[in-house]
């Protein structure tokens, strides 16, 4: 209806996030077998863990000392509804050191998580291994990846290790878009100007096919130094689930009157366009098909 004064018009992913789950030490007895796997007697559970966050927490010290980037223990709450979130704190780290690619600075906060302990049955007095709620340590490592771009790697310190794998779909075209000398002008996360929308289409529509568990287990291996370990004792590696996964549509207008001129009722807006530019997008979002119990 209104073909005749969009400019162009883009469909790609935009936030993308997977979650990790070693799975097997879920499963009733998992837990335990693995521990015996180890040689670890459940009275011995509480100094093992211990250890293997002592551990993790050195290992991401170190990945960060040998990139030369910071590692930052963050004692409050940094979100965005507080003002300033984890990954705006990254994005100005990167924008004032210069980073265009590597790791950007590795982040520490204490959250809530799932994980294990030793219980004490009432009937038996024997000890048990069982589920439930704690805080802990996690480790946030933000990188500008070659594939990806900008994106963040979240570990839990303390096991089952769960670990979450961020990203942006339209961070990801950007780099494509640049590799191949395509010019384009994004307004926050919104592409307003691309010199070829239909090869940025294309390449946009190759994220649809893209084997995302080959990314998140690159990636985790690279933060979980307790991983090979796991895996050589036959608990298998991280089973991975979208936990949010966006689309996005942008129809850019040649001029800000013909984007005025299109009823207000048949666009939505996402964000203020900068001056002189005008695009309108739409988005959509589905989250957590399975999560482990």
């Amino acid at each position: 209806m209104h073909q005749d004064r969009v400019a162009g018009k883009l469909t790609c992913f935009d936030r993308v996030s997977f979650k990790g789950h070693l799975s097997r030490l879920y499963c009733p007895g998992g837990m335990k077998a693995f521990l015996d796997s180890q040689g670890v007697l459940l009275k011995d559970f509480g100094a093992y863990v211990k250890r293997t966050t002592g551990e993790s927490k050195a290992h991401v010290q170190r990945l960060a000392a040998d990139a030369g980037r910071p590692y930052v223990y963050l004692a409050d709450n940094h979100t965005k509804a507080r003002g300033r979130s984890k990954e705006d704190l990254a994005r100005e780290m990167a924008e004032a050191d210069g980073i265009t690619e590597g790791l950007i600075c590795m982040l520490a906060a204490v959250e809530p998580c799932g994980s294990f302990d030793i219980f004490r049955t009432r009937d038996t007095c024997r000890l048990e291994v069982v589920r439930r709620r704690r805080k802990c340590l996690h480790f946030y490592a933000y990188l500008i990846d070659p594939e990806p771009g900008f994106c963040h790697v979240r570990l839990q310190s303390w096991f089952p290790f769960g670990v979450q794998v961020w990203a942006n779909g339209r961070e990801w075209l950007a780099h494509r878009l640049d590799r191949r000398g395509i010019g384009y002008t994004r307004h926050a996360n919104v592409f307003v100007r691309v010199e070829r929308w239909g090869v940025a289409q294309r390449l946009a529509d190759r994220l649809a096919r893209r084997r995302w568990p080959r990314l998140a287990d690159r990636l985790a291996r690279v933060v979980n130094p307790h991983l090979a370990t796991i895996c050589r004792a036959g608990f298998g590696g991280y089973y991975w689930v979208a936990d949010q996964v966006e689309v996005a549509t942008d129809v850019a207008f040649g001029t800000r009157p013909a984007l005025e001129a299109v009823p207000s009722r048949s666009r939505t807006p996402r964000r203020r366009s900068p001056p002189r530019t005008c695009c309108a997008s739409s988005g959509a979002s589905s989250i957590r098909p399975w999560r482990p119990r």
